[in-house]
């Protein structure tokens, strides 16, 4: 039987997923294509920022995960022009590659919306480890200058963290960065403290729209470790070092990050292709792209919606069960069988709430809070991670 081609774009959590099914036909030959040679796991960034796991921990080398794999090349490099009909790209160093099937997964990055004046040139996101590691060193530097420059009278300025947002990503960045602050201080035996986290949130509950047993949990946990959560307030303007609530009042502040939402990855503006205003490309139900049943899109850049016609949130694990969705429905086709719509059957959910402690929903609607839940946070963790190093470690000798 004749081998077919599959171009992947993007060695995120969905494109790596893809390629582990995909690399068992062995009628299918894999190019990988990713601007950076490593794949970063976001899902464990609010270790990294909290000092509690280094950055080899959050990254891991793609040149030699691909070699681990059988007919699976990696091409560092950007995507610069696809053609459909003809069934070829462009890259930035002008390489051509042709494909027999196409899939998008090239993520998502922080949104800015442009609404919010200011909120871009005076606030971080940490979508990737670049502005993950600024804010990480930038944050040690100013824990250490205020411990150096404090008299014994403890007479410090206020420290004020803000997060922007309320959702998943900003209730777990908040818990982890108090708690990193209030281990510092324990750890050093300091008297004089300071640092205060703020948790700006538009509704007015955190983590809107979840189980009620996600929030009564997470506000507990936040309020133990003193962040202070400020309900149904919106920023309406971020200024250097201070932000205006929508109600005039103000808040100073060292550092900022905005966790208020995501957009499609930059790559799908260039891609000619139907879209929503926050990039995510439209697709089919079986996660195809209208008019070319040979190209599809998968976790954070698409537009993948639930039976009730509403958009899923990006998760890892959307990624995941996306990308073996289409990893089953390109071998199928080379079979000659039809393509089936995608349904997605959330495992569960867990949430890092700082230190070593979670909550969250198993399958089956088991509920576990505090240390249990931090222990099966980090064993799934550990599930996806450690198959992957092995991978790596096998390629890098090959």
């Amino acid at each position: 039987m004749q081998k077919i081609h599959v171009v992947v774009i993007g060695g995120g959590y969905g494109g790596i997923r893809a390629i582990e099914r995909l690399s068992k036909d062995s009628h299918i030959e894999i190019t990988l294509i990713d601007q950076k040679p490593y794949h970063y796991l976001q899902t464990e960034v609010y270790d990294f920022i909290a000092n509690k796991v280094d950055m080899s921990e959050v990254m891991i080398d793609l040149p030699s995960l691909m070699k681990s794999f059988s007919l699976v090349d990696f091409v560092c490099d950007e995507v610069t022009f696809v053609d459909y009909n003809k069934q070829t790209l462009q890259t930035a160093s002008s390489q051509t590659l042709t494909y027999d099937f196409l899939i998008f997964a090239t993520g998502s990055r922080t949104y800015f919306p442009d609404f919010i004046k200011g909120l871009r040139d005076n606030a971080h996101g940490v979508k990737s480890i670049p502005t993950a590691l600024d804010f990480k060193q930038q944050f040690e530097r100013a824990l250490f200058d205020r411990i150096d420059s404090q008299h014994a009278n403890c007479a410090v300025e206020p420290f004020n963290i803000v997060i922007g947002g309320a959702g998943l990503s900003g209730v777990e960045i908040a818990a982890e960065m108090a708690a990193y602050a209030n281990r510092f201080y324990n750890n050093g035996n300091f008297g004089c403290r300071g640092i205060d986290v703020y948790l700006i949130d538009a509704y007015k509950t955190i983590l809107f729209g979840m189980d009620p047993f996600l929030i009564d949990s997470a506000h507990e946990r936040l309020l133990k470790l003193g962040v202070h959560v400020w309900h149904n307030n919106r920023i309406s303007e971020v200024r250097q070092k201070e932000i205006v609530l929508d109600n005039g009042k103000t808040l100073d502040f060292e550092f900022m990050i905005f966790t208020g939402g995501v957009c499609a990855s930059s790559l799908s503006q260039e891609l000619g292709l139907e879209m929503t205003p926050k990039g995510h490309l439209n697709v089919n139900e079986d996660l195809s792209i209208a008019g070319y049943p040979n190209v599809f899109a998968i976790g954070d850049i698409a537009n993948i919606l639930n039976k009730e016609g509403k958009p899923l949130p990006p998760t890892a694990q959307l990624a995941e069960r996306s990308a073996e969705h289409v990893a089953r429905t390109i071998i199928e086709k080379r079979r000659g069988k039809a393509s089936q719509p995608f349904r997605f059957n959330n495992q569960g959910i867990m949430i890092a709430l700082g230190g070593e402690y979670g909550a969250g929903i198993l399958p089956g609607g088991i509920k576990v809070k505090g240390y249990l839940a931090y222990l099966v946070k980090k064993a799934i963790s550990l599930y996806y991670t450690i198959p992957l190093r092995r991978r790596s470690a096998i390629g890098k000798y090959r």
